[in-house]
């Protein structure tokens, strides 16, 4: 998973934690086997994960807007891991994006079956 960190291996993209969330979400809600169907809880999880980071957690959902660096660059990033703020506040959208898909999760799970 560290992979997703810099916007998706230093692109700057889509936030690493919300491509960690979707990760998650589709692990419990996805397919197992090709032949298999996703959940049809899946894509509207994943929605309301979008919408709900960029209300709740930061208002972009892009890395390099986010942390203000460009991981392209190794001034950029640099200049990420020798901020102790910016690495603080990547570690926090992460932790808050964690607890947002637990509790997405936990009311999922105590849904009644087949209520979906």
């Amino acid at each position: 998973m560290a992979g997703f960190g810099g916007g998706i291996g230093g692109a700057g993209s889509v936030c690493g934690a919300i491509a960690g969330a979707v990760a998650g979400l589709s692990l419990a809600y996805g397919r197992g086997k090709p032949e298999e169907r996703d959940s049809r809880n899946l894509f509207p999880l994943c929605s309301e994960l979008y919408r709900r980071f960029g209300e709740e957690i930061e208002t972009s959902r892009l890395c390099r807007e986010i942390t203000g660096v460009d991981f392209g660059t190794s001034e950029g990033v640099k200049a990420f891991y020798g901020s102790p703020e910016k690495l603080g506040r990547c570690a926090r959208l992460v932790m808050k994006t964690a607890e947002m898909v637990r509790e997405m999760l936990a009311r999922e799970d105590a849904k009644p079956a087949g209520d979906s």
